[in-house]
């Protein structure tokens, strides 16, 4: 059996990539694999895994935002290696990109295998700050990330294109006489919902402006924005409630704060928006909701929203796009009907969390066969 580390960025909250990495170690094939999971502190995430019986470790690892952390971060870095040590650690996977320097040093010091996730659009610049090249494979979640870091100077056969992926059973169309939506606030016919972190990244502002277009043609919408504001945004939190009362539709737009109740929210909904991607379009997919998304990519070589079958893919910065797309999809309920359908169909064919799992397991065990061989 392979004892696995994963370092992740938070203990505290849960979000995307927290429900990406719950899920994937919870399918990990334990007779195989043996996750331990490193967090800089603790809260709702690390008890989650601790419920779910995945042993947590908490160490404190400083951001490397400026060169004078540099001696603490080596410091933490050896204290990371010693807990690596201590549970006889074979490879080590980081979570997101500002800790590769620690999953880099903690493989180099015990001399095994690293992954890095790439879950973030990026430069050639920070490609290179991140230390990918120092990694013996990384895993990108679409196509275009790999564009980035290959772009960025990393060999295309050390880089593994694996998708997010969906736990199927817990996220599935359901009926109920009553919705928690509707339950928790008073609303109107039909609901459209934007999911995240209320921070300028989720793009909350472009989409009150959508709102706004939209409630020109129809007021029977409630459009919520599920999520409570970042720590570090509670400005941006202010301007999105500003905007709201000054396009005049604070009576249509509902804030309903962090739900953990996520497969039951989706289902409530008519329409997913996502202004800036995520695991959620492929949640509410499983949902079988139509799912609009704004990319800055061409629709044809997007893999998980298909623009016309599954949703609809409008340009990144047309807003006016979004509202029209929102518009044609409450104006004709049989689109939304044949859209969450395809949807629901698509995950299951590609975003099954346990096929995702399977993909990442292919990857540990080459590297760890390579390991083998050189040791050998």
């Amino acid at each position: 059996m392979a004892n696995i580390l994963y370092l992740n960025n938070t203990g505290s909250i849960i979000g995307g990539a927290e429900n990406q990495l719950l899920c994937l170690i919870e399918n990990l094939d334990k007779s195989l694999y043996n996750p331990i999971v490193i967090c800089p502190d603790s809260g709702e995430f690390s008890a989650r895994l601790e419920r779910s019986g995945i042993p947590v470790c908490i160490c404190h690892l400083p951001a490397s935002r400026k060169a004078i952390s540099y001696p603490f971060r080596r410091l933490a870095a050896m204290r990371l290696a010693k807990i690596a040590d201590k549970h006889h650690i074979d490879l080590v996977h980081a979570s997101a990109p500002w800790l590769n320097y620690y999953a880099w040093r903690v493989g180099q010091l015990l001399r095994i295998p690293t992954i890095s996730h790439d879950r973030n659009a990026l430069n050639p610049e920070r490609v290179r700050k991140y230390l990918f090249h120092r990694f013996d494979r990384t895993i990108a979640i679409s196509e275009r990330m790999k564009r980035d870091l290959v772009s960025g100077g990393i060999p295309p056969e050390k880089i593994e294109v694996i998708y997010d992926g969906v736990d199927l059973s817990q996220f599935s169309p359901t009926v109920s006489e009553m919705d928690v939506l509707r339950r928790d606030h008073h609303l109107r016919e039909h609901l459209v919902g934007l999911v995240g972190r209320i921070e300028p990244f989720k793009r909350q502002k472009e989409f009150v402006r959508a709102v706004s277009e939209v409630l020109k043609d129809r007021r029977d919408v409630s459009f919520l924005i599920i999520g409570d504001p970042a720590r570090k945004a509670s400005g941006y939190f202010r301007e999105v409630q500003q905007m709201i009362e000054e396009y005049g539709v604070s009576d249509n737009v509902v804030f309903t704060g962090y739900r953990r109740d996520m497969p039951e929210v989706l289902n409530s909904l008519d329409i997913l928006v996502t202004l800036s991607g995520g695991s959620i379009m492929m949640e509410a997919m499983a949902c079988a909701k139509p799912v609009i998304m704004a990319s800055k990519a061409d629709p044809a070589s997007l893999r998980i929203v298909q623009d016309g079958k599954t949703g609809f893919v409008v340009p990144y910065d047309d807003i006016d796009s979004v509202s029209k797309a929102i518009l044609r999809l409450l104006e004709d309920p049989e689109m939304r009907y044949s859209m969450g359908k395809a949807g629901r169909e698509r995950a299951e064919e590609l975003f099954d969390m346990r096929k995702i799992t399977k993909l990442t397991e292919a990857v540990y065990a080459d590297l760890l066969v390579k390991k083998s061989q050189e040791v050998g």
